[in-house]
């Protein structure tokens, strides 16, 4: 009877190969800003996104301009803005921001004029002012164009309908149509050539959030009303993902900061609840990178102005079950062994957060990642240790392949995942190529290890130090990563031994100022330590200086290493 229904399971899966399931969307805490702000603006460029101005809590507005790296979770400071600017509005066309409208302080006009952001220089050039001077404007990019809509001259003054396009490389300005409902705090986001005016305020109550939505097609110079978003808001964000438009906080009536998350799809004029974003704020800016969302910045009141930053991903999770990154048959029998049950593993449908039971509808989303591989994000090398033969451990990100030293022997079946490398003990080891810059930012080298002896080392820094080890009492993980110039900076001990025949995934951990160690994704012991050497190439299964007695004694699988702090 049970391989019966494992069949028949079997032959459901093979029919739901090509079956694509939508995501709801999945919130992660990203690294914060350097420097508190809300009412700031944020423009992409090739990749990476600039917080430019704002406020910090007092009555002056902010300079300050800092890049967002998605890739690497980092910030970094560049060029202040000439003029200091809070609630204006900002674009990028063809590699350069236009920053647009805002003040220098909350109780100024707001008339500043417009200035160019050269990212490749990381200088400003003063353009054409705006015909209408104005802040608690948006603006949106069509054709090469920018369009700044809505606004008011002052806080809490007279809310405008004024529709002015910007050409960047006439450096002129023309009127257009007016928006039909006068608004300051709108949002606005451009979708296949049209820009739709969402939300925003009246002049009174200055937080009243409005749910007007407005097309405006600038082929036609005309605009048109679209269906109302669920929630009011003002001071809020907007950013577009797969032709869809996403209303990311604000506040509505009442002064009540908001958390929903509210989708607009213009192919349908319809809007549809999303997973709230984790923090509820107000005057935070938006943009979308790599089909992410990065909300960032914010307040929650006039004293509580926030560095956060929140990843919104609409990607479900692949279902890689036993984490080989690819999914295939082993994942499919897995998914089959905790059927039926209410195991958190595979309830992963519907997306993305399953619904307490394993059914069909977990099989469904396994089969639409079927044969697909996943590397994860920050992975700059990763040594699988599959080969069957040959003196080269080959690896799959970075083109960072080892070299074999003694004669370590392939094991293709031996493996924790797939196949495996055995070293004697005696002068066996791998010496690769990369040096990690551990010096630029956080690290983290994780492996799977079975056998070795107490005092033997599992990976090391070419002449410098061993990073993950066994100690020489009892076996137990320890690491000896350190900054060059400290040497009095003790080894990192942790109580768990890895000497004990098992298998073991062991992991080494500096999150920037912390060096943290795991065993089987749990954390066995950390402690505060400062930045490493950045020399020495890494080495595996053998200590610093391929001492007699360090080189490892069993079976090594699946080197990974992350320019990022990795949390199992």
């Amino acid at each position: 009877m049970k391989t019966t229904k494992l069949l028949s399971i079997l032959v459901l899966a093979l029919g739901l190969a090509t079956v694509s399931l939508a995501a709801e969307g999945i919130w992660t805490t990203r690294a914060d800003m350097p420097t508190r702000r809300y009412v700031l603006s944020s423009s992409v460029v090739d990749g990476k996104i600039y917080a430019i101005g704002g406020a910090s809590g007092g009555p002056s507005n902010s300079a300050t301009v800092q890049e967002y790296d998605p890739v690497t979770d980092t910030w970094t400071r560049k060029a202040d803005m000439p003029t200091a600017r809070g609630a204006g509005a900002s674009s990028a066309v063809n590699g350069r921001i236009y920053a647009i409208g805002g003040g220098s302080s909350i109780s100024a006009a707001h008339d500043l004029g417009v200035q160019e952001y050269d990212v490749a220089t990381d200088t400003w050039t003063a353009k054409a002012n705006m015909p209408t001077p104005r802040g608690w404007l948006s603006t949106s990019v069509v054709d090469g164009k920018i369009y700044a809509i809505g606004g008011a001259l002052t806080y809490q003054g007279t809310v405008f309908s004024t529709v002015e396009e910007y050409d960047p490389v006439t450096d002129t300005w023309t009127s257009k149509a007016d928006m039909p409902t006068p608004r300051a705090c709108v949002s606005t986001s451009a979708v296949n050539g049209k820009i739709y005016a969402i939300g925003g305020n009246l002049s009174s109550p200055w937080y009243r959030g409005l749910s007007t939505v407005e097309e405006y097609d600038p082929g036609t110079n005309t605009w048109t009303k679209k269906a109302d978003m669920p929630t009011g808001r003002t001071y809020f964000s907007t950013s577009v993902l797969n032709g869809k438009i996403y209303a990311i906080g604000g506040l509505t009536t009442g002064n009540n900061h908001l958390s929903p998350v509210e989708e607009y799809d213009p192919a349908t004029n319809t809007w549809t609840r999303k997973a709230d974003m984790p923090t509820a704020r107000s005057g935070l800016a938006t943009s979308a990178v790599n089909g992410k969302i990065y909300a960032i910045g914010g307040w929650v009141g006039s004293s509580t102005v926030l560095t956060t930053v929140e990843e919104y991903d609409l990607t479900a999770p692949p279902p890689d079950f036993n984490g080989d990154e690819i999914v295939d048959i082993d994942d499919l029998l897995i998914l089959i062994e905790h059927w039926g049950t209410d195991e958190p593993l595979c309830d992963i449908g519907p997306t993305p957060f399953g619904d307490g039971i394993v059914d069909v509808q977990d099989l469904e989303v396994l089969m639409s990642y079927w044969g697909q591989e996943f590397l994860t994000e920050g992975l700059i090398a990763y040594w699988r240790l599959d080969e069957t033969e040959g003196s080269i451990a080959y690896d799959s990100v970075g083109g960072l392949d080892g070299s074999l030293y003694g004669e370590p022997f392939w094991q293709p079946d031996g493996g924790m995942i797939k196949g495996a490398l055995e070293f004697d003990g005696v002068d066996d080891y791998i010496s690769t190529p990369l040096v990690l810059d551990t010096v630029v930012g956080p690290f983290s080298v994780f492996a799977w290890v079975k056998g070795g002896m107490p005092g033997q080392v599992i990976f090391s820094q070419a002449g410098r130090s061993d990073w993950l080890l066994a100690d020489a009492a009892n076996g137990i993980l320890m690491t000896e990563f350190k900054f060059l110039f400290k040497p009095d900076r003790r080894p990192l001990q942790s109580q768990t031994v890895i000497t004990d025949g098992n298998w073991h995934r062991v992991g080494l951990v500096w999150d920037s100022p912390n060096r943290i160690l795991y065993v089987d994704d749990v954390e066995v012991a950390s402690d505060t330590c400062d930045k490493g050497s950045l020399f020495g190439g890494l080495q595996i299964g053998a200590g610093k200086n391929l001492e007699a007695g360090s080189f490892w004694s069993g079976l090594i699988d699946d080197v990974r290493i992350y320019n990022r702090a990795v949390t199992p």
